[in-house]
Parts: C-alpha cells; sequence; structure tokens
C-alpha cells in the first residue's frame, strides 16, 4: 500500500466511502502526476471498483501516443471522454479557438471546461450508473508543489455541481503532497517508464501548446512539434488574436513567422 499524507489525512472518510462500494475514477492526463496517482489508488482501493478517464483534447493537440501510454500502464479498461457538438461533430481544440477568435487564458479556460470537466464527468456519471451507485470519488494529480494555487486547493471537497440526483460526489487529490521526485519514484517502483516527452525536458504533459505552460516546455514542444507550432501561428494569423495576451507564441519559442497560407484567408462578398 501507498499511502501519501494527503491520504492519511483522509483516510476516515476515503476508506468510509470505498468499504461502501464507491466508484473510484482516476482522471489520467497521461502525464506523470496521474501515473504515480493511480499506482497509488491501485494499492488502496479494489480493483473492481476502480475505473479510469481520459479526456481526448483532439488531433494534434495532445502528446504523441499518450492514450497508448496510459493503456499500456493501468490493469484496466481506460474510458476516453470526447466533447461533442449538438450537431454530433468532435469538438477540436484549434476549431474552438478559431470559432471563439481567442486563445483560452488562465482567466478563460474554456479548454478545460469543454475539453475536460465536462466530458469527463459525463462518462463518471455513467459508470456511476452502470454500476448503480451513488457514491463517487474523482480523482486529480494536482500538487501543491506545481504552484501557489494548487497549494491552495482543497484536497477532499464535495463538488456541488454534481451532488445531484442524491449522488456523493468528491474530489479527491490524493498525491497533492508529493514531489516530482517522489512522483517518478513510484513509477520506477512500479517498474513502469514515464511518457517520453519528459526525457525531451518537458516538466508537465497537458495540450502540446498549453497556455499555462512555462516559457522552457513550449520551446521544447516547438521543437519536437514543428508541424503543430505551424498551425498555431497560422491560427494567431487568422483570428488576429496572440496566444497570450500580447505575444505571439512565436515571440515566446524564438521562431521567425512564416507567411500564412493564403488558402487560410477566405474573402466573403458584400
Amino acid at each position: 500500500m501507498i499511502f501519501t499524507q494527503t491520504i492519511l489525512k483522509h483516510q476516515e472518510e476515503f476508506q468510509k466511502m470505498v468499504d461502501a462500494g464507491a466508484l473510484v475514477v482516476v482522471n489520467h492526463s497521461g502525464g506523470k502526476d496521474s501515473q504515480a496517482m493511480y499506482q497509488v489508488i491501485k494499492s488502496l482501493v479494489p480493483a473492481d471498483q476502480i475505473e479510469v478517464v481520459h479526456a481526448d483534447l483532439g488531433e494534434f493537440v495532445e502528446w504523441g501516443g499518450v492514450q497508448d501510454h496510459i493503456r499500456n500502464n493501468i490493469d484496466t479498461e481506460l474510458h476516453i471522454a470526447k466533447a461533442i457538438y449538438k450537431d454530433g461533430s468532435k469538438k477540436e481544440l484549434l476549431d474552438m479557438i478559431e470559432k471563439r477568435q481567442m486563445f483560452p487564458s488562465a482567466a478563460q479556460r474554456y479548454c478545460t471546461s469543454d475539453l475536460k470537466r465536462g466530458p469527463c464527468e459525463k462518462v463518471i456519471r455513467r459508470l456511476a450508473n452502470e454500476r448503480d451507485t451513488k457514491l463517487i470519488i474523482s480523482c486529480m494529480g494536482f500538487r501543491a508543489e506545481e504552484s501557489p494555487a494548487r497549494a491552495k486547493v482543497d484536497t477532499w471537497k464535495l463538488d456541488p455541481r454534481n451532488q445531484t440526483a442524491g449522488r456523493t460526489w468528491v474530489t479527491f487529490q490524493p498525491i497533492h503532497d508529493l514531489t516530482t521526485e517522489e512522483v517518478f519514484k513510484i513509477i520506477e517502483n512500479a517498474g513502469q517508464k514515464r511518457h517520453w516527452a519528459y526525457d525531451q525536458g518537458m516538466k508537465r504533459l497537458s495540450c502540446c501548446f498549453c497556455v499555462l505552460a512555462g516559457e522552457q516546455d513550449l520551446k521544447i514542444a516547438a521543437k519536437l512539434n514543428p508541424t503543430l507550432l505551424d498551425k498555431y501561428l497560422d491560427l494567431e494569423k487568422k483570428i488576429g488574436h496572440t496566444f497570450r495576451h500580447g505575444k505571439s507564441l512565436a515571440d515566446i519559442v524564438g521562431v521567425q513567422v512564416k507567411p500564412v497560407q493564403q488558402d487560410l484567408f477566405q474573402e466573403v462578398a458584400i
């Protein structure tokens, strides 16, 4: 068993819900924290109560091999959460940015709400209904070390938006107290390898070009994903909005902007 300080802090309520048959969901990005979190939960919860959910961020946007990496390092089915428009078509991040004429930001993280939180919660509700359970522990891999904001996150919190239909839905941060070194050690002790992007120098793994990523991560991502970089730079030109407020992705990663392909612009007859 792997007991973090955060789990020990909430052990009584956590164990009570597990003993009562709660569905325990590992929200898995494919990154190091999710990978370590799964190992922690796996060591404490019966296998038949664990489900793993991954938010599909869309074509090109995710790091290569993320979904296969997750499947290769879990012992259960991987449930893919996809954001869908009302007409049935799949939401893609770059398409959403073009429609909104703006990139996401720390203040307007529509990428999180539309592509991650909403679709994942929908899958979790379905899984709970299939199991006929009203008890849900939704595990997230936030760590205090990552940022001042994440350091302040409630580690055991009832989710008011999902406290409906008689459900008890808790959002849990089981590895909140762990350091990066401890996270990698858990992965190593499990006999697993981390996603290949970390070996290239990446510190975090989400969208290849996350608006919240550090400058060094963005520079590494640009070198590893030049085709996707061009798509982002073309999109900046097309919508007239920069990757960050007043700063182009080209300025951040230090590349010269290529002329935008003519077919990206469509003249509208008046």
